[in-house]
């Protein structure tokens, strides 16, 4: 995988969580939508998608899990080709049929729909799955909730000053431009069959890719190998920061609006997780 360039984001330091709603509000009203001139028509507002990411530690990169596991160059066709080698596996686990098309007509389908400017990945809902179960993904995660997002920065007692919530609006003006010479990122949308978590968490996923023009194959990268233009047209990245000395309080207040490792994750140690935590942590003494 290729190296982060040095970090280029707007970062805004927040000197308590208390300020955190203040600053998403302020990413909404500037990122939030933009005006369509449809020629003769009026004009008329379309909202932004805009997500969210968290790190506990405000000293961390975005990196998707495939990149922290392993530093080989790693194409979207050989990727799908190792997801390909354990679904049997995984079928014969679970009990359930994933219906993947065969290896050469998945490869086929890569090499007909994928070019410079597209990064074609196929068995989106297969490879959501992998992602939410552990498997490394070159899908890097986000929550159209800030305050999911907020959630996961502080849910674990860790030692840093700061942790982090990443802001990603792809496309400011409605418009994006690629080269494909270029690194690029691709949004994946919601709609996917896949775990109840995912929903949960309101996610979608980004990709990062390299277009390698000898090789006609799109190799995944880091998202901070993305050149952001120089102004505010497509992907943009804002870092919010909060002291993890407010850990407590935050996790006090999403408990309230019942944002917790049980309904996030909805399974029987999420649930015992979310009580510790309330029992150890967040109950007043």
């Amino acid at each position: 995988m290729e190296e982060s360039s040095s970090e280029t984001m707007e970062t805004w330091d927040l000197p308590n969580w208390s300020d955190f709603p203040n600053a998403i509000a302020r990413i909404r009203a500037e990122f939030g939508s933009h005006t369509v001139d449809p020629g003769d028509e009026y004009e008329h507002v379309v909202s932004n998608r805009i997500l969210f990411r968290s790190q506990s530690d405000n000293e961390w990169a975005l990196k998707t899990t495939l990149e922290r596991t392993t530093v080989e160059r790693i194409s979207i066709s050989h990727y799908l080709e190792r997801a390909d080698f354990v679904v049997n596996e995984i079928e014969s686990s679970t009990g359930k049929n994933w219906q993947l098309p065969s290896w050469p007509e998945i490869r086929k389908e890569i090499a007909d729909s994928q070019d410079s400017m597209r990064a074609h990945l196929p068995c989106y809902d297969y490879l959501v799955y992998l992602r939410h179960h552990g498997f490394p993904s070159p899908l890097l995660d986000w929550s159209s909730s800030p305050y999911v997002a907020a959630y996961f920065a502080m849910q674990q007692s860790y030692d840093a000053e700061h942790s982090s919530v990443f802001a990603y609006i792809e496309s400011p003006e409605g418009g994006k431009s690629l080269c494909g010479s270029e690194p690029m990122i691709t949004l994946r949308g919601p709609h996917v069959t896949t775990h109840t978590r995912h929903f949960a968490q309101k996610a979608s996923y980004t990709t990062a890719t390299r277009w390698d023009k000898e090789k006609k194959q799109h190799y995944f990268c880091s998202h901070h190998s993305v050149k952001t233009p120089p102004v505010d047209l497509q992907d943009v990245f804002i870092k919010i920061t909060i002291p993890r000395s407010d850990r407590i309080l935050a996790l006090r207040e999403l408990e309230d609006y019942n944002i917790n490792h049980y309904t996030l994750f909805q399974t029987e140690d999420a649930l015992v997780r979310a009580l510790g935590l309330r029992a150890f942590d967040l109950e007043v003494k």
